[in-house]
């Protein structure tokens, strides 16, 4: 789902649900062996730079795409709360989509035996990028992520 919330803030919000607990689903969101196995849309590798997951810690992720370009995304982590909630701001570095940094909630919600993830990406500057990033995160969660997860 898009909404907007301004003229130039456009916020992203998806849910999905993985079977297994939080805390499988947490690490790999945490972990950068983890994280780089099935970060991205689905075809994209990624290699890490940097993954400090913990407050004001910095993360640098290069996303390879099938086409053979690098997207590399960078941001500091604002919150994390263990098993529950990440919170971290979003920049591409390489000159595309040219707009300040956008922050992203993670919600890890246990559901009996499952876990529903809501990610919330605010301050996107346009419906186009609000676009962009919808195609970026569902590829990445139902496909990528739900496949590593199993």
């Amino acid at each position: 789902m898009i909404t907007m919330n301004s003229v130039q803030d456009f916020t992203l919000q998806l849910n999905h649900t993985f079977p297994v607990k939080k805390e499988r689903v947490f690490h790999a969101w945490t972990k950068p062996e983890e994280l780089k196995n099935w970060w991205g849309p689905d075809g994209f590798t990624t290699t890490i730079d940097e993954m400090n997951v913990e407050v004001n810690g910095a993360y640098r992720l290069n996303m390879h795409s099938p086409d053979g370009q690098t997207h590399v995304l960078t941001g500091q982590y604002l919150e994390v709360v263990p098993h529950d909630k990440l919170v971290f701001t979003w920049k591409w570095e390489n000159g595309e989509q040219e707009f300040p940094a956008t922050k992203v909630t993670i919600d890890f919600l246990e559901k009996d035996d499952a876990t529903e993830i809501v990610v919330t990406h605010a301050n996107l500057p346009s419906e186009e990028a609000a676009q962009q990033h919808n195609f970026g995160w569902t590829s990445s969660l139902e496909e990528s992520l739900k496949k590593y997860l199993g």
